[in-house]
């Protein structure tokens, strides 16, 4: 028999089976049409602006670097600001780090544990997130795929295109998002490590990689000389005030909490795996955990290499830093900020389930139990209602629009969900509730006051005292509608 005819088939299975994967993974990301939620309209609000005048915001008034900002403000030129649009780069490079996390798994180990990275990004409920948000942390993931591929490549070969992939990579994720420092820290401690360890016993070697390594510095230093007077104002200004608003999340502790308890710690791993869910299921999630993690390395620790212990770096170091950052403000410790930790996650869970098993049914069986469970994790993310990430602002605005007459107005709070309002553009007049300022005279109209953060006290506490002033003035409570993590009081 001829043997080409039968490798052929076999060599396209690989191909195949990625195709499929990544087809499944892009439609993940498409169905799941999220209201924009605060965050979002805020970096919709800034691409709206002249470029410059969007530059000086970001620099002023921001503090992440300004390749998103650039990407969503050629976008909203390009397709509008609708739901769909804004999500399109995200939406994009989301699925493309899809098949780019099968070339880091085949560069560490082989195609059966690229396959099964592909399998496990592609179905990941945090990944599908964050691909179907207008904000910059799928290029997060997508820049430190790109990095880690970069450095493997180039410790085993040691080209100028994969120094050169490296340093682009690398200066890719800082213009994205100054945490990714983490991840580069890191990096750059295992080419240390390397070095030191290869200057023991073959010089030669030691001195080209070294060699190597010190030119991508240089070309990354190069590349990030344009950003240092813009992130140095940003510091500055982040230094000078409180850091921002922002809704907090009762998993995660309460943002003026600056002790960092295990379920904390817990929950970040294991929203890392499991995606976001409402507290009930976290506790779940965070008591089954350490059984999981226990499991994966003893199973990785039946074949320990090179790649395993570069992949674990990646994951624990970064980890660790930002834990050590969240000690000293509570909102750094957050998964999103420290993304970078997901594909070496997924690879190393990969690699324990193809690694040692003997049968290709074994393997297969093992990985599908792991992808199903994340399918579980990633339907209960999208769908429950009780998940205190999901945001109907749409819902809220729609239910006013649809019932507000001429001479109605809007209450809101907390204030900064103006940009909301500026994106929703509801029909009747809508005042922010500031504490100390008086709620605007009535005409005889109806008033809609819309709610959200109440987690926070000092949101709760105002929409209080607004309900109290409202009642004094004869204003009686008709109804009061909720979605997702929004609170509608409808007032006549």
């Amino acid at each position: 028999m001829d043997p080409e005819r039968v490798g052929k088939p076999r060599s396209l299975r690989v191909p195949a089976a990625l195709a499929v994967i990544v087809a499944v993974g892009a439609l993940l990301r498409v169905v799941p049409l999220r209201s924009v939620w605060l965050d979002e309209a805020i970096s919709i609000g800034q691409a709206r602006l002249p470029y410059l005048t969007m530059l000086h915001d970001l620099r002023s008034a921001d503090v992440h670097p300004p390749l998103w900002g650039s990407v969503l403000w050629l976008d909203v030129r390009l397709f509008g600001d609708g739901p769909l649009a804004v999500r399109i780069p995200s939406l994009i490079i989301g699925t493309l780090s899809i098949p780019l996390v099968y070339l880091v798994a085949r560069e560490l180990y082989d195609r059966r544990a690229g396959v099964a990275a592909a399998l496990l990004i592609a179905v990941s409920p945090v990944a599908v997130w964050y691909s179907a948000e207008a904000r910059m942390y799928a290029f997060y993931i997508f820049w430190s795929l790109l990095a880690v591929l970069g450095q493997a490549r180039a410790i085993r070969r040691g080209g100028w295109l994969d120094w050169g992939l490296f340093a682009v990579a690398s200066a890719g994720l800082v213009y994205t998002h100054y945490f990714s420092l983490l991840q580069l820290c890191t990096q750059h401690l295992v080419f240390a490590a390397i070095v030191i360890r290869r200057g023991l016993k073959r010089e030669q070697m030691a001195r080209r990689l070294l060699v190597g390594w010190l030119s991508a510095t240089v070309v990354t230093v190069v590349l990030l000389l344009p950003l240092v007077p813009y992130a140095g104002e940003q510091v500055g200004d982040f230094i000078g005030s409180s850091g921002g608003a922002s809704g907090s999340n009762t998993a995660t502790g309460g943002e003026g909490s600056r002790f960092i308890s295990l379920y904390v710690i817990l929950a970040n791993l294991a929203w890392a795996m499991w995606g976001y869910h409402s507290d009930a299921a976290m506790e779940r999630l965070v008591a089954l955990w350490p059984v999981g993690m226990l499991a994966i390395l003893l199973l990785l620790g039946r074949g320990r290499s090179r790649s395993t212990a570069l992949l674990v770096s990646l994951v624990i170091v970064p980890f660790a830093l930002a834990y050590l950052l969240g000690t000293k403000q509570r909102t750094f410790f957050e998964l999103r900020y420290f993304i970078s930790v997901l594909p070496p996650l997924l690879i190393l869970t990969a690699r324990a389930a193809t690694g040692w098993l003997r049968t290709t049914t074994a393997r297969a069986t093992a990985v599908a139990a792991i992808a199903l469970t994340m399918i579980v994790g990633l339907g209960d993310q999208q769908l429950n209602s009780a998940n205190p990430r999901l945001y109907d602002y749409n819902g809220a605005f729609r239910l006013v629009n649809e019932e507000a007459r001429p001479g109605d107005v809007i209450l809101f709070a907390p204030g900064y969900l103006e940009v909301l309002v500026s994106y929703y553009h509801p029909a009747v007049t809508a005042v922010p509730i500031r504490g100390g300022v008086p709620l605007p005279a009535q005409h005889g109209g109806r008033t809609f006051l819309m709610a959200s953060y109440l987690d926070n006290p000092d949101n709760a506490s105002l929409v209080g005292q607004a309900l109290a002033q409202l009642d004094i003035g004869g204003r009686t409570v008709q109804r009061v509608e909720h979605r997702e993590n929004v609170t509608i009081w409808i007032l006549q």
